[in-house]
């Protein structure tokens, strides 16, 4: 009887250390499990509380009900955004959704990340009519890592969930949980993490959140 306990406790222990030890799969968005994920900054703008707020035009901020709206009167893109402290060098992931609520639907708005106050930083954005792309500014220049793509994984008018997820040396861009792009990682040149917006436009931000991968 002692013989056959020890043989079961052996096989749970087996069993336990093969759960652990299953490899990530940073490619597949459900293959990082939330177990995994450590929370560095969440707001679901349920308050004003990390000072979204602006009522001074052309560019308006709100949180209503939960929701943050970005409203951009001038004529061409603005961004705002916020410091968030944590080691660009650990894997993390950064996730938003976003939704197109007026404006011009060929154009593009979206998160951006890794900017020291103005300066060189990474977009990946969509437009309503369906399209998505992925950019890289650096001085006054605009790389275009991926061109604008049509793609029925836009949501037209609905919210669209934008994910950019770094695991050891890559990068992993979703949009609605589906891998669009996968690159080499670069040091990123700040932290600051917020949103473009088109010109003439408004979106409905649901909510940010920066979590490290372990």
């Amino acid at each position: 009887m002692k013989k056959l306990t020890f043989f079961i406790v052996l096989v749970s222990i087996g069993m336990l250390l093969k759960v652990n030890a299953q490899e990530l799969m940073p490619d597949n968005y459900d293959g990082i499990p939330q177990s995994n994920k450590v929370r560095i900054f969440m707001d679901n703008f349920d308050d004003n509380k990390y000072y979204w707020v602006k009522n001074t035009s052309p560019s308006t901020h709100q949180i209503v009900d939960g929701y943050f709206l970005f409203s951009n009167d001038y004529g061409f893109p603005y961004t705002d955004g916020k410091p968030i402290s944590f080691d660009p060098t650990k894997n993390f992931e950064i996730e938003t959704r976003i939704k197109f609520v007026s404006g011009d639907v060929e154009k593009f708005s979206g998160i951006f990340w890794g900017e020291l106050i103005f300066g060189d930083k990474y977009f990946m954005s969509f437009s309503s009519i369906g399209k998505y792309k992925i950019e890289k500014e650096v001085g006054l220049q605009t790389e275009t890592l991926v061109e604008p793509v049509k793609s029925e994984i836009i949501n037209s008018t609905a919210d669209n969930s934008l994910i950019i997820r770094k695991y050891n040396d890559k990068y992993y861009f979703f949009i609605n949980k589906n891998l669009v792009y996968t690159m080499d990682y670069e040091t990123l040149p700040g932290q600051y993490i917020g949103f473009t917006v088109a010109e003439k436009s408004m979106v409905q931000i649901n909510f940010l959140r920066l979590w490290y991968i372990e």
